[in-house]
């Protein structure tokens, strides 16, 4: 209120300058007329001036099975769970305003209920495991452990015993992986001396025949659906005729008993008007099934037409597939595959070469290896007959602990088959429906009621600005001012794309925002960014010099104009504030009058006003 009042005082002082006084100088024989303005007492104000427009403070996205996200740039994905969602009810619409809390749809929970109770067994599981570990291992298990030292010494005493088994199996894959070596040789002869294969060229003929039968059935095809539209019109213009006939002879028999000697009753007349009014609506019936018809025969026939032109050109696509493979040789596809199968085959023999070379020192690793598992059950049997160790129990409790992340994820899925309201708002988007299941992606969004002005500023106004800074917000389409905050400065500027002058985005909190105030309408900002209350002010103009060194023109009581240099405080584009060197009332000169001269400048921008002298003073705005 208190920056109101000072913009009204500023308001009133700039009346004053553009009043102003003149003041004839009696010196001369062509006296200079002066124009003044009076040192007042007021307050020197200076606002950053930008125009925006209103949002929601934030807007929510919602999806089954997941916590509200804000969003930010683009909507937030699906919801959680891996699930699908088919939703019961839906209680909004968009443009529906919702308090916190509210529920705005709700799903099927049957699976959600059952990720939970498959997640409390784990977690059960989990305990169970821990607990067991934690009171040390049974008879049970030292009985299994000395099993497996059975076992594995009955692997040593097989891997022992298949040593000789391998070579001779070694040898046999060797053979067999010379001869498929020459087979794939010879395989690559034949292809790249044999004439195109019968079955590629029987496959293009019965291409040819498909393609040919295809044309010939879309021709037949087309010539019945013309027959069978030209006899849907003849009936339909038989139809027509009928009609127009009937109508004919009701309209007569109805002047017939108008025009009688003897006139029929009422009765009489009320049917001949009933069947003349039926007769007409048959012909307008008839009419329109004839035009119907018409229409359909026409997009049957170009629809026909298209699907005959297709035919003939995948006939004609057939017929020079055949050409080709009747004069081409092997196919580079054919020959290459060969050429890799002779590769191929290479590598298998190498591989079984190197297999034999290594098979001894396989076999001696088997038994090593057989050994070295004896060894290991002869190791587990000892560690069963003592207590679990420190990181076995440490794990199990790490088993614990995400067992029971995973119960609480379940549980959140499951409460998300419920949609509530974040914050109290607006409903901006209801992208579900009631016995369908729920899309990917946003379901339910909510803009927050609370609403902001976004607006830029340029370059020169940015250094001024500070957080928390009160501003004056002029609602175009209402015709009010509200309240604002500064609560956001963009440290990043942008230019346009056409160049021009830097500008920075920034945010205003609306503070109790006028009735019918909405999202995206046009605002006009006002942010005081400095001002000196209660002090002594001039107009800019004014001023002479810079650099912290004025000077202004006083007239003195003879009205001669006399220099007096001044300390300025905050100037702004109108005022400037006066520290010293001044006193309530003293008339300053802000410009001269020519008395004969019909063109002016400066003096608050009245005419006829000319420059005492050059004016290097300013201030910001």
């Amino acid at each position: 209120m208190k920056l109101k009042a000072a913009a009204a005082i500023i308001l009133l002082a700039i009346a004053i300058v553009a009043v102003g006084s003149v003041i004839v100088s009696p010196f001369g024989t062509s006296p200079t007329q002066y124009l003044t303005s009076a040192v007042v007492r007021t307050t020197v104000a200076q606002q950053a001036v930008a125009s925006g427009s209103i949002r929601s403070a934030a807007t929510y996205d919602l999806a089954f099975g997941a916590s509200p996200v804000l969003e930010l740039v683009t909507p937030a994905s699906g919801g959680s769970g891996g699930l699908v969602w088919l939703v019961r009810t839906v209680k909004v619409k968009t443009g529906d305003h919702v308090t916190r809390g509210a529920v705005l749809a709700t799903a099927d929970t049957t699976a959600a209920t059952a990720s939970l109770q498959l997640a409390k067994a784990g977690l059960a599981a989990a305990k169970a495991r821990l607990a067991v570990d934690g009171a040390g291992t049974s008879g049970a298990d030292r009985a299994a452990a000395y099993g497996a030292i059975l076992q594995a010494q009955q692997q040593l005493g097989l891997a022992r015993q298949t040593g000789s088994v391998t070579s001779q199996q070694d040898t046999l894959q060797v053979r067999q992986a010379e001869a498929a070596v020459q087979a794939a040789r010879a395989r690559l002869t034949a292809d790249q001396t044999a004439p195109p294969s019968t079955v590629t060229i029987q496959a293009d003929q019965a291409a040819i025949v498909a393609a040919q039968q295809q044309v010939d059935t879309l021709t037949l095809e087309s010539r019945a659906a013309d027959s069978q539209a030209a006899a849907v019109a003849q009936a339909n213009t038989l139809k027509v005729n009928q009609a127009q006939a009937t109508l004919q002879a009701a309209q007569a028999k109805l002047g017939l008993d108008l025009v009688a000697v003897s006139p029929p009753d009422a009765a009489t007349i009320v049917a001949d008007r009933a069947a003349v009014t039926q007769a007409q609506q048959q012909l307008d019936t008839a009419n329109l099934e004839l035009a119907s018809a018409s229409t359909q025969a026409s997009q049957s026939a170009g629809l026909n037409a298209l699907k005959v032109s297709q035919a003939q050109a995948a006939l004609q696509a057939a017929q020079a597939r055949l050409a080709a493979d009747q004069t081409a040789g092997p196919s580079v596809a054919t020959v290459q595959s060969d050429q890799a199968a002779i590769v191929t085959a290479k590598q298998q023999l190498d591989s079984v070469k190197l297999s034999i070379k290594a098979s001894a020192t396989q076999a001696a690793g088997q038994v090593s290896s057989a050994a070295l598992s004896l060894s290991i059950a002869q190791n587990g049997y000892a560690s069963k007959v003592v207590s679990p160790s420190a990181a076995t129990i440490a794990s199990d409790k790490s088993a614990v602990v995400g067992a029971q992340e995973t119960l609480r994820l379940a549980q959140v899925t499951l409460d998300g088959a419920t949609l509530r309201s974040p914050v109290d708002g607006i409903v901006v988007a209801v992208n579900v429906v009631a016995g369908a299941a729920a899309p990917p992606g946003v379901d339910v969004a909510v803009a927050d009621a609370s609403l902001q002005v976004t607006a830029t500023v340029t370059e020169t106004d940015l250094p001024s600005l500070k957080l928390g800074q009160g501003a004056d917000v002029s609602l175009t389409a209402l015709g009010v001012t509200a309240t604002g905050t500064v609560v956001s400065i963009s440290p990043t500027g942008s230019i346009p794309g056409s160049g021009g002058v830097v500008t920075y985005p920034i945010v205003l909190a609306l503070v109790a925002p006028p009735a019918g105030t909405s999202s995206g309408m046009s605002a006009q900002v006002s942010i005081t960014t400095a001002h000196a209350q209660n002090v002594l002010a001039v107009p800019t103009i004014a001023l002479n010099g810079g650099a912290g060194q004025y000077t202004v023109r006083v007239l003195d009581r003879s009205g001669t104009p006399q220099d007096r240099s001044v300390q300025a405080g905050l100037i702004t584009a109108t005022l400037a504030e006066i520290k010293a060197g001044l006193a309530v009332g003293d008339l300053v000169v802000t410009g001269t009058v020519a008395p004969l001269a019909g063109t002016s400048t400066s003096g608050g921008g009245l005419p006829g006003l000319l420059p005492a002298a050059p004016n290097n003073g300013g201030g910001g705005g």
